[in-house]
């Protein structure tokens, strides 16, 4: 959900009386984009995170040191259903940080919430695409490695077979 005017940025308290600033839109473009990106992917309107529609969910990952959460969204489960949401919550970036994946094979990086296509002010860590292999962790069949910007988000997906 979306309070008005949070997608680009409205400041103070709301009130129904006090219009909303929309030349922010332009001002805050790149975070008007990222949720238009979020609410894309929330939708399935690619046809790549059915899973983000669904019911299921599984918090296979919880580190409170690191201040990280990883959880899986599903569906019907599988490839092009099957979602994994990385959560950084610390101001530090991580390199090679393994987590679970439901399945082994290619996790295509749908979403980095740390890129500079959304702020000029983030720090756009190289994040790509995770190839997991069948070394169990999270008490899940696959992990892999990933790259996390601070304060971040990331969306995997596969492809559909």
């Amino acid at each position: 959900m979306l309070f008005q005017g949070q997608e680009f940025l409205q400041g103070g308290w709301f009130s129904d009386d006090v219009p909303l600033d929309w030349h922010l839109g332009e001002k805050f473009s790149g975070t008007v984009r990222l949720y238009r990106d979020l609410i894309a992917l929330r939708r399935n309107l690619k046809g790549v995170s059915r899973g983000l529609t669904g019911q299921g969910i599984n918090i296979h990952h919880l580190n409170e040191a690191e201040n990280v959460l990883v959880y899986h969204r599903w569906s019907e489960q599988g490839p092009g259903d099957d979602v994994v949401v990385v959560i950084n919550l610390s101001h530090t970036a991580k390199q090679d940080y393994r987590i679970g994946f439901p399945a082994p094979g290619l996790w295509k990086l749908r979403l980095n919430s740390d890129a500079t296509i959304y702020s000029p002010n983030f720090e756009n860590t190289a994040v790509g695409d995770v190839l997991a292999t069948q070394k169990e962790a999270d008490q899940l069949p696959a992990s892999g490695t990933v790259a996390m910007g601070p304060y971040s988000a990331l969306i995997f997906s596969q492809e559909t077979k």
